[in-house]
């Protein structure tokens, strides 16, 4: 299962669902739409969910970063300088959505990768 959070817009997710077989969940089809990072981070992590995002936050806060690290997630955070058009998200993910289930498949938990505009991922400190 691939989790996309709320900084990833809605309909880029149901976008996705549409070309997906039933992998994609995004934020507000598993919880309500206010449920603080610190409430979804380890229900998604213990499901054992991709996770995909945008949120500064979860890289920046030592918090947050904890939960990843004490849960066991692996996330990869989308780190353009600018913010993407819907259309630049769905190109992005649909782009690089296979090698980024590859890494997370081949990759021990917990761990964080950012996503530069071009796709690419580079590891990043918890």
């Amino acid at each position: 299962m691939i989790f996309l959070d709320r900084s990833i817009p809605k309909s880029v997710a149901e976008a996705l669902k549409l070309v997906r077989t039933g992998d994609i969940r995004w934020l507000e089809d598993e919880f309500a739409h206010d449920t603080p990072d610190e409430s979804w981070i380890p229900d998604i992590a213990a499901r054992g969910w991709l996770t995909i995002s945008r949120d500064k936050k979860i890289r920046t806060r030592l918090r947050q970063r904890a939960l990843v690290r004490d849960h066991g997630m692996g996330c990869f955070i989308l780190q353009q300088k600018q913010d993407p058009t819907r259309w630049q998200y769905l190109k992005l993910l649909a782009a690089n959505l296979d090698e980024w289930e590859r890494v997370f498949a081949s990759t021990p938990k917990p761990f964080m990768r950012l996503v530069d505009a071009t796709g690419k991922s580079r590891d990043f400190p918890l």
